[in-house]
């Protein structure tokens, strides 16, 4: 019996390496996961300023097409923003921790029946390190939106 023990290798992790791994997979994932939240809130804020983008192109291309003037509020208190047209109301929703900041004071934007702004300026859209401005030009209804840095 002892004969076979000899000739045979030894199978298995000493108590000392699985030691070693799990305090290397105690030290990576935490790391992991702030990267990962991270490219969340990166992924949420784009989806965002893409869904602003879009509701402002087609609410221009509304008060052109209808000769009325929409409006569209921003309400980060209650995580929601409206499109406001006549007697109609389209409410979108966001996220909770996006928050609004405005050079003009306003957390509204006016579009006119021709298409353009009603007062030009820029809007900041943060959420954690993340931001985004929002900026209405003077004009034909031009504006863009263009990550910050901080």
């Amino acid at each position: 019996m002892r004969r076979n023990s000899l000739l045979r290798p030894e199978c298995g992790f000493t108590v000392l390496e699985l030691l070693i791994v799990v305090s290397i997979a105690c030290i990576l994932a935490p790391v992991s996961f702030l990267t990962f939240s991270r490219l969340s809130d990166a992924q949420s804020m784009r989806q965002f300023v893409e869904d602003v983008r879009d509701t402002i192109s087609e609410a221009q291309m509304e008060a052109i097409a209808e000769s009325t003037p929409i409006t569209i509020i921003f309400n980060t208190d209650q995580h929601f923003f409206l499109v406001s047209k006549r007697n109609e109301t389209l409410k979108k929703a966001m996220d909770p921790r996006i928050r609004l900041y405005s050079n003009v004071n306003k957390s509204y934007i006016l579009i006119s029946r021709i298409g353009s702004f009603s007062q030009p300026g820029t809007y900041t859209f943060t959420m954690n390190t993340i931001r985004y401005n929002l900026v209405l030009l003077l004009g034909q209804g031009r504006f863009y939106i263009d990550k910050a840095k901080w």
